[in-house]
């Protein structure tokens, strides 16, 4: 499917809407015209809660959640594609190629150019290495959907306390500081190293009692370990059945003693009848939820001949960002895609109270267009570097 087609399409009615409601306006209406037309307010990535757009009661709350979703779905969509573009920069660069073979200014453009420089730098010292890493993942942020829900209900009952964030999180999905002993997994990455006894996906400082990649002159492992390992993890580590550890990161599963600062790996449940918003101000905190997600770089582990030291250097610094592009942050993008795109489309009726409200779909309209180029480019970008390092798809 033609993602960027099909996206276009979808945002051509949101335009056409914002500039039907020009003309409606009269003469007399210049000086505020003059002011709101231009609509300075929308910004993609700008916290949009104290904007007013001069709408009255459920419409102004409506258009605001809607709004607020559309400027953190492009801000995140911005960011992924410079993240791409930075990784496969710096690839291309650390291996000989010249900056100046890129031309491209538009941001999408950018990312393909520079991944294909990136791809044919590599060449063919891809071919005898051997990649292991903890696969990335993303946590969304529980906090930014129930408190965006809060303001739709103009409910100040409704915030959201860390009780309601583990009771309105699926089962599973919950994870927080545990000043306890963690059963499940201990989340760390490849800048913080956990406690471990058990399985790591990263590399294992430690005791390994299988197969480690890399040892210490001490027999100590410091690498990808293919048993359980016991020491430190730069990763996630997974416990062993009945083991009681310290978990001093994020722990995954339960406490004996309650979380501190819980998150949910997912959309929350529906919240009680008092603290229910509209289905469109539902949508649209659940896609600021999502692109506002915070999403941890993976631990890699890299192994080759003499001859290929500048290729792992370069990528063990760099390919942890493609890998959260290709395997983790774009996914979430996507999914929230059509519901900012639809919840967007859905304000022409609303909007045609204000100058402001009104004037504000265009350049909303056409952020939302350039963030779905943006997130096509770096999935296909980072994706095609995953190919050449014959690294396979993550599994749905």
């Amino acid at each position: 499917m033609n993602i960027r087609v099909t996206w276009r399409i979808a945002t051509f009615p949101l335009a056409l809407a914002g500039l039907s409601l020009v003309p409606l306006m009269g003469c007399d209406k210049a000086a505020e015209l003059q002011s709101d037309l231009c609509c300075s307010d929308f910004t993609p990535g700008a916290d949009l809660a104290a904007v007013q757009w001069g709408l009255e009661g459920q419409a102004e709350l409506n258009y605001g959640a809607v709004m607020q979703s559309v400027s953190d779905f492009t801000g995140a969509a911005g960011a992924i594609v410079a993240d791409v573009t930075s990784a496969c920069q710096a690839i291309a660069l650390d291996l000989g190629e010249d900056a100046a073979t890129i031309t491209a200014t538009k941001p999408s453009e950018r990312a393909k150019q520079w991944c294909e420089l990136a791809i044919d730098a590599l060449g063919d010292a891809t071919a005898d290495l051997s990649i292991s890493f903890q696969p990335p993942s993303c946590t969304v942020d529980a906090s930014v959907q129930a408190n965006c829900e809060a303001k739709c209900t103009a409910n100040a009952d409704c915030q959201l306390t860390p009780g309601e964030i583990i009771a309105r999180c699926e089962e599973g999905k919950l994870s927080g500081r545990c000043e306890g002993t963690c059963e499940g997994t201990c989340e760390g990455s490849a800048n913080l190293a956990v406690n471990c006894e058990g399985a790591c996906e990263g590399t294992c400082e430690g005791t390994c009692d299988g197969d480690c990649a890399v040892t210490t002159e001490s027999g100590e492992c410091r690498g990808e370990c293919k048993g359980n390992c016991t020491g430190q993890c730069r990763g996630s580590c997974s416990f062993e059945a009945g083991a009681s550890v310290q978990c001093n990161a994020d722990c995954s599963g339960t406490c004996d003693v309650d979380f501190k600062a819980p998150k949910c790996r997912a959309k929350l449940k529906e919240p009680e009848v008092a603290c229910q918003a509209s289905a469109q101000c539902d949508g649209s905190c659940e896609a600021s939820a999502s692109a506002r997600a915070s999403c941890r770089e993976p631990a890699v582990n890299i192994e080759g001949g003499t001859d290929a030291e500048a290729v792992i250097a370069t990528l063990k610094t760099n390919l942890p960002r493609l890998l959260v592009a290709a395997q983790a942050r774009g996914a979430l993008l996507l999914d929230s895609a059509e519901a900012v795109v639809t919840a967007a489309s859905s304000l022409e009726g609303e909007a045609t109270g204000s100058v402001k409200a009104g004037a504000c779909l265009i350049p909303a309209s056409n952020a939302i267009k350039q963030a779905v180029e943006n997130i096509e480019a770096s999935l296909t970008a980072s994706v095609n570097v995953m190919g050449k390092l014959e690294i396979a798809p993550a599994s749905e």
